[in-house]
């Protein structure tokens, strides 16, 4: 499969927006890199974890609902404003803005450790790994893109929405291509509008 196959799931990254972003598969391989933040703009954030799966979903109900305080929480703390969550079972989206590259890394880190004691029930320091070829609960780094606010914006909040759906079972691209239209409620009640 081409490089541009593989970054075309992802709203609006192509390979004049890859520098924008980081972690996941873009990282495989690679020397380690600055992850680029910019506290003006939106960062997409995406955690995927294989070991997410059956008991250990993150969809769980217990966990789903430990992990969404826990989030809200940490972001409360630390002042990262979280403009769409969606959380798939094995995966996790987050559409934030942090104030800064030290708030971003002590947002991650708790974040990463926080979800995978919940679902585990690993204690704090103790890892995971069976053997050293294993990275213990998260698949690889966390895959992060800069997103502009405007249309990028808006097509990233959609696309997580759509994966928040698609989680509770809602077969939204069929919807969409039957010419429905999902729209979408915020927390609050106020209409936002159809997901495109």
């Amino acid at each position: 499969m081409s490089r541009a196959k593989q970054l075309s799931f992802l709203p609006g990254l192509n390979f004049k927006t890859a520098s924008a972003s980081h972690g996941g598969d873009l990282s495989r391989g690679k020397r380690k890199t600055a992850r680029p933040i910019d506290p003006k703009q939106a960062l997409h954030v995406v955690l995927r974890s294989s070991v997410a799966r059956g008991k250990n979903s993150m969809l769980q109900a217990a966990h789903a609902k430990n992990i969404h305080h826990f989030i809200q929480q940490i972001a409360k703390r630390l002042g990262v404003r979280i403009y769409r969550y969606a959380n798939v079972g094995n995966h996790l989206h987050l559409l934030i803005s942090v104030p800064s590259r030290v708030i971003w890394q002590r947002f991650l880190r708790e974040l990463a450790g926080g979800i995978a004691i919940i679902v585990t029930g690993a204690k704090k320091g103790a890892g995971l790994r069976k053997n050293k070829s294993q990275r213990g609960f998260w698949d690889e780094l966390a895959f992060t893109r800069i997103v502009n606010f405007g249309r990028d914006f808006k097509k990233v909040c959609d696309y997580v929405v759509k994966n928040l759906f698609e989680a509770a079972g809602v077969p939204v691209k069929k919807l969409l291509a039957q010419g429905m239209e999902i729209l979408t409620i915020q927390e609050n009640g106020i209409l936002v509008g159809p997901l495109g």
